[in-house]
């Protein structure tokens, strides 16, 4: 059998991760905070440019405790993101804000800049 072709690098559309930190009056739960992020796009975006965001919240850089997390797009994309992140008012049955720590190239520069992993064998 024959494997899939895969597109060259060139010609994939480029990535960016978006780390964030959830301010809220409780402790948000990933699911809560996926149903949050994906009613905002939708509802502003529409579902034409969502689909165009290619949006992954990626669910083992979440945490809880802190409430900081990495949420993958397009490159061309990235304020279209921000603006959904910042309408966000409520998450699950509590007020909450998204605020935006930086946008990084790859998850590696992510971890080290924005999420204090200092060895990355820590995780």
């Amino acid at each position: 059998m024959d494997k899939p072709k895969f597109l060259p690098p060139c010609l994939r559309a480029k990535e960016r991760y978006i780390v964030f930190d959830v301010l809220s009056e409780n402790s948000i739960y990933y699911n809560d905070l996926v149903k949050a992020i994906w009613f905002s796009c939708l509802s502003w975006l529409g579902e034409l440019k969502t689909s165009e965001c290619e949006l992954w919240i990626i669910r083992n850089l979440y945490n809880p405790k802190t409430q900081h997390g990495v949420i993958k797009c397009r490159h061309d994309m990235i304020e279209f993101m921000r603006v959904a992140l910042a309408l966000i008012k409520k998450i699950g049955n509590s007020n909450a804000i998204i605020k935006v720590l930086g946008v990084t190239g790859t998850i590696r520069s992510a971890k080290r800049e924005y999420l204090g992993f200092t060895d990355l064998k820590e995780f």
